[in-house]
């Protein structure tokens, strides 16, 4: 049971219904205002009194013998009933046994001289003086030993509605209170999911940092920590931004003075000036990266829907990638249909594709392929790309997409990349609203996967 409101409704229910449950069972052997108990006193007054009757008549006729059951027996719940005949100081005449209780209340019946009736709970004594014919006095006491059956007791027609009326009024309550306890947190829970998918700005809602118990200091704490977070993200973006910017008038000026070296070096210069111009270019290549995911990243990215057929792109890139891939004896194959249409970004898009395309023709092995494959359904647009290299550690799958990542640094110094291809990717398809995935494939080799949800049907006012 993984629901917090859930374990607390029912927990406090069951502790309510289970102490009302407690109570009201138990009463009945607290008072003696219960309809079951008030029947079983009064049967037994009158079957005491008619008992005490006929034994009074039998000690006046002088037979003093035990006084016999009724016959046949009167079919009783409440157990058996006793009638004897003692003497004044509380001694059985037949010389049976007798409890302390009886005799003293023989005692006291004697010492009244007039029939007496004590009861103290399920315990019933009625008492009477007697005289035989030759004037001894006798006192004649019928008790009841014992209770009534628990059942009488309980009166299941009378506590069943309470005990259902007390378990609804619980639940009710209680379900009031785990509302109270649980909708804070899940609140500030959905907050804490917008801050993780990217929501800087998130923060928890007014009624939460409100409140004034725990749940409210949490609140306010996440919030000082969001804040936070989003001060130190923003200059982090800003910094790299701002640096990108700088770094590329360098640069620029860099070419510049690399063709002045051409035309003043000689041919000896040639081959350190060529090594200086390809590291520039990959120099720029990382500032240009740099720059988009910035933009990705801020939202500053500005989205251009318009229809375009994205086989046409899907061609134009894995086009350029199977050339790059013919020194590595590489193929790259497009599966499409023959024309797919979509609406988005064809900017951002032949970025995505071309990213997840260009990371997968770096890390294939020689000789092999490398497929793309594009569907189109009413959900959307998808495109999974294969290859057939080493493929990813599982605990590592979700972080390929995150700036700089490297699942294995050595080859990526080998390759030239620098984690930023899959993290651009990735920003372009959120900024469609969709999502990438990535998976090792059962024979080897990563997929990444694609899925960009189908554009708003645009409704003319």
């Amino acid at each position: 049971m993984r629901s917090l409101f859930l374990r607390i409704f029912l927990w406090f229910w069951v502790a309510m219904a289970a102490v009302a449950t407690v109570l009201v069972v138990s009463s009945p052997f607290f008072t003696r205002a219960r309809p079951g108990l008030e029947r079983w006193q009064h049967a037994s007054e009158r079957f005491l009194g008619a008992r005490l009757a006929e034994a009074g008549e039998r000690v006046a006729r002088g037979e003093l013998g035990p006084v016999p059951r009724p016959s046949p027996p009167p079919r009783d719940r409440d157990g058996a009933r006793h009638v004897t005949i003692l003497t004044r100081d509380g001694v059985a005449v037949d010389g049976g046994a007798v409890s302390v209780e009886v005799a003293a209340f023989a005692r006291r019946v004697a010492a009244a001289g007039e029939e007496r009736s004590e009861r103290s709970g399920a315990f019933h004594l009625a008492g009477r003086p007697a005289k035989a014919p030759d004037g001894t006095e006798y006192v004649v006491v019928a008790s009841v030993r014992r209770p009534p059956s628990l059942v009488d007791l309980l009166e299941p027609g009378v506590l069943a509605p309470r005990l259902f009326l007390l378990t609804l009024l619980a639940g009710l309550i209680c379900l009031g209170l785990a509302r109270h306890l649980t909708a804070p947190v899940a609140s500030l829970r959905g907050t804490v999911r917008r801050l993780a998918g990217g929501d800087l700005a998130a923060r928890a809602a007014p009624a939460v940092g409100a409140r004034r118990d725990e749940i409210g200091d949490l609140a306010r704490d996440f919030d000082a920590m969001a804040g936070k977070l989003e001060t130190l993200v923003g200059a982090q973006r800003r910094l790299v931004r701002d640096v990108s910017h700088e770094l590329r008038s360098p640069l620029s000026r860099l070419g510049v003075a690399l063709e002045l070296a051409r035309q003043r070096g000689g041919p000896a210069a040639r081959e350190p000036l060529d090594r200086i111009e390809r590291e520039a270019a990959r120099l720029d290549e990382l500032i240009g990266q740099l720059l988009t995911l910035s933009r990705l990243e801020a939202g500053d990215q500005v989205v251009v829907r318009q229809p375009l057929d994205v086989r046409r792109v899907a061609e134009e890139v894995t086009s350029d990638a199977a050339f790059e891939a013919l020194s590595r004896g590489v193929t790259v194959e497009l599966d499409a249909p023959s024309a797919l249409p979509f609406a988005g970004d064809e900017v951002l898009l032949r970025s995505a594709i071309e990213n997840v395309v260009r990371n997968a023709v770096r890390f294939t092995a020689p000789g092999t392929e490398v497929k793309v494959s594009l569907a189109s359904g009413s959900e959307g647009l998808t495109v999974i790309v294969r290859d057939h290299g080493p493929g990813v550690p599982a605990d590592q799958l979700e972080k390929v997409f995150e700036p700089f990542f490297r699942s294995s640094e050595a080859r990526d110094r080998d390759s030239g990349g620098v984690g930023l291809g899959l993290a651009i990717a990735a920003g372009a398809v959120r900024a469609h609203g969709g999502e990438i995935s990535a998976r090792n494939a059962d024979d080897g080799g990563l997929l990444v996967t694609i899925r960009l949800p189908a554009p708003p049907p645009i409704t003319s006012s």
